[in-house]
C-alpha cells in the first residue's frame, strides 16, 4: 500500500510537471507569435512612414527647386523659362504654394536690393546679386589702392615727424645742458650774495634802528610844524576874509551903475530897428534885452525917469556889430543915434552873478515864475550863485523851500521877490541869507526893478512910481506914461514882422 501510494504521489508529480510544462510552452508559443505579429505590424508603419516621408521629400525637393530657379535670375544664372517649364512638368506643381508665396516675397525683397544700389554697376548693365558684388570688390580694390598710396604718404610723413622729433630732442638736450649749466651758477652767486647779505644785515640793522628812531623824531617835529602853519593858515585866511568883507562895505553900491554898456549906432525908423555897437567879441547874445537912455544922460539906472525905451537883440552881426528890435519907445521921445544902452544882466566879456530870494510872480498870474527869471538871467549870460525861493504861497512847508548854492565875492546882484512865505517857514536860514548878502555888499534890488532895468517890457499893468524906486519892495517898476488924451506922446511898437521872418 505504502508503495502503491509512492507510485501513485510520483505519477501525480510527473503529471504536474508534464502539465506545468505544457503551459509553459503554450504561454511561450504565445508570446513568441504576438511577438511576430508586433513586427510584422511595424514593418507595415515603417514603410507607410517611408512613403510619407519620401512624399514630403519629393515637395520638398520640388519646392526647392521651383526657389532655386527663381532666384537664379536674380544671381546671373538661369532664365524664368525654366521656372515656368518646372511648373509645368513637375508632379507636385499643385503643392507648391510656400514656394509661391516666399518667391514673391524673394522678388519684393530683391527689387529693393536694386533700387538701394543705383550707383555701383557700370551704365547699361543688369543689378543683381552678382554684379553688385563684383562692383563692390572693384570699388574696394580702388579703395584698397587708395589706401596703400596714402598709407605710402603717412609713413614719408612718419619719417620726416621722427626725423624732426630727433632733431628737436638733440636741441632740447643742448638748450637743457645751457640751462643746467646757468642754474649752476645761479646757484653759486645766489649762495655768494646770500652770505654777503648776511655779513652786512647785522649792520644794516643797526643803522635802520637808528634811521627809524630819527625817522620818528622828525614826524613828530613835522606834525607839530604842520599844525602851526595849518593854525597860521587859517588866521590868515580869516584875515583875508574879512579884509575883503571890509573893502566891499567901503566900496560904493551903486558904483557899477554908472557906466552903459554901449549904444545906438544906426537906426531904421521904418521896419523899428536898430544897430548897436556890441557883438561877438564881447559875448553878446540873441535875445538880450537893453534899456536905453538919452545920450546926455549921466550915469544909468538912477531912476525908471531915465529910461526912454527898451531894445532886443535879434541878430549878431560881427565882433562889434548887432541888430537889435525896439520894444518899446515913444513918440514924443524917440530913440536916437548915440542913445546909450544897459542892462544888469549882462556886462561886457564878462558874467553877471545874482542870488534870487523870495516868491516871483512877474506877470501878476498868481502863479511862480521862478524858472521864468531863472531863464532870463541865464539867457543874457548871467550867473545864479545862490537861491532860497518857494514856488507856492498856498502850500507854506520847509520841504516846499528852495536852497541852493551861496552867495560869493563875485556876487553882484540879490534879486528880491516876495519874502513874507519864506520869513514864516524859516526866518533862521532867511536872516543868515541876508546876512552874508550884505557881508559880501550885494545890491538888492526887485525883480521887477531888474526887468524894468533889462529892458523888459512889464507884462503886469501898473501904474508908475514916479521919480525915485524902492529897491525893497517886488512891485512893477515902470517909467511913467503919458496922459492917454494926448495923442503925440502915445507910445509907438515897431510893426510886426512876416511869418518867414520871426517876431510879431
Amino acid at each position: 500500500m505504502a508503495k502503491r501510494r509512492n507510485q501513485s504521489n510520483s505519477e501525480n508529480t510527473v503529471l504536474k510537471i508534464a502539465f506545468i510544462l505544457s503551459v509553459m510552452t503554450s504561454i511561450g508559443l504565445l508570446i513568441a507569435l504576438s511577438v511576430v505579429y508586433g513586427n510584422i505590424q511595424t514593418q507595415e508603419d515603417r514603410a507607410n512612414k517611408n512613403e510619407e516621408l519620401k512624399t514630403k521629400a519629393e515637395i520638398t525637393a520640388a519646392n526647392f527647386r521651383y526657389t532655386a530657379l527663381t532666384v537664379l535670375p536674380m544671381i546671373g544664372a538661369g532664365t524664368e523659362n525654366q521656372r515656368e517649364e518646372f511648373k509645368t512638368t513637375s508632379k507636385h506643381a499643385n503643392e507648391l504654394g510656400v514656394a509661391e508665396n516666399n518667391v514673391a516675397s524673394i522678388l519684393a525683397d530683391f527689387e529693393t536690393f536694386k533700387a538701394s544700389f543705383p550707383g555701383f554697376v557700370q551704365d547699361g548693365q543688369e543689378i543683381n546679386y552678382v554684379t553688385v558684388v563684383q562692383a563692390l570688390q572693384s570699388r574696394n580694390k580702388t579703395l584698397l589702392n587708395d589706401k596703400k598710396q596714402l598709407q605710402v604718404q603717412v609713413d614719408a610723413l612718419n619719417k620726416q615727424m621722427v626725423a624732426l622729433r630727433d632733431s628737436q630732442r638733440t636741441d632740447t638736450a643742448n638748450q637743457f645742458t645751457d640751462t643746467q649749466a646757468k642754474i649752476t651758477t645761479a646757484v653759486e652767486d645766489l649762495a655768494t650774495f646770500r652770505a654777503d647779505r648776511q655779513a652786512s644785515s647785522a649792520g644794516i640793522d643797526d643803522a635802520k634802528q637808528k634811521h627809524t628812531q630819527a625817522l620818528a623824531a622828525k614826524d613828530q617835529e613835522i606834525a607839530s610844524r604842520d599844525t602851526q602853519i595849518a593854525d597860521a593858515q587859517k588866521r590868515l585866511d580869516d584875515q583875508a576874509e574879512n579884509n575883503l568883507v571890509a573893502q566891499l562895505k567901503a566900496r560904493p553900491k551903486s558904483e557899477r551903475f554908472e557906466i552903459p554898456d554901449g549904444k545906438v549906432t544906426s537906426i531904421n525908423e521904418a521896419s523899428g530897428t536898430v544897430w548897436i555897437n556890441i557883438g561877438s567879441s564881447d559875448d553878446l547874445k540873441p535875445l538880450t534885452t537893453f534899456s536905453v537912455y538919452p545920450e546926455t544922460q549921466l550915469g544909468v539906472m538912477r531912476g525908471p525917469e531915465d529910461i526912454k525905451g527898451r531894445i532886443e537883440v535879434l541878430k549878431i552881426i560881427d565882433g562889434d556889430f548887432a541888430e537889435c528890435r525896439i520894444v518899446e519907445d515913444s513918440i514924443n521921445d524917440p530913440i536916437l543915434i548915440g542913445d546909450q544902452i544897459y542892462s544888469p544882466l549882462w556886462q561886457r566879456g564878462i558874467s553877471v552873478h545874482f542870488a534870487l530870494v523870495g516868491y516871483f510872480d512877474i506877470d501878476g498870474d498868481g502863479k511862480s515864475d521862478r524858472e521864468r527869471v531863472k531863464n532870463i538871467i541865464r539867457s543874457a549870460g548871467g550867473v545864479i550863485d545862490a537861491e532860497l525861493s518857494i514856488d507856492s504861497t498856498e502850500e507854506i512847508d520847509a520841504t516846499n523851500l528852495v536852497r541852493e548854492g551861496n552867495i560869493t565875492v563875485d556876487t553882484q546882484y540879490l534879486v528880491r521877490g516876495k519874502t513874507d512865505a519864506i520869513l514864516n517857514i524859516d526866518r533862521q536860514t532867511y536872516n543868515r541869507f541876508e546876512t552874508r548878502a550884505k557881508d559880501y555888499n550885494v545890491e538888492s534890488i526887485t525883480i521887477n526893478t531888474l526887468l524894468n532895468y533889462a529892458g523888459y517890457k512889464n507884462v503886469k499893468s501898473s501904474t508908475g512910481l514916479g521919480s525915485g524906486f524902492d529897491n525893497e519892495t517886488p512891485d512893477p517898476l515902470v517909467k511913467p506914461t503919458l496922459k492917454e488924451e494926448d495923442k503925440r506922446n502915445q507910445l509907438r511898437f515897431p510893426p510886426s514882422r512876416s511869418n518867414s521872418g520871426g517876431v510879431f
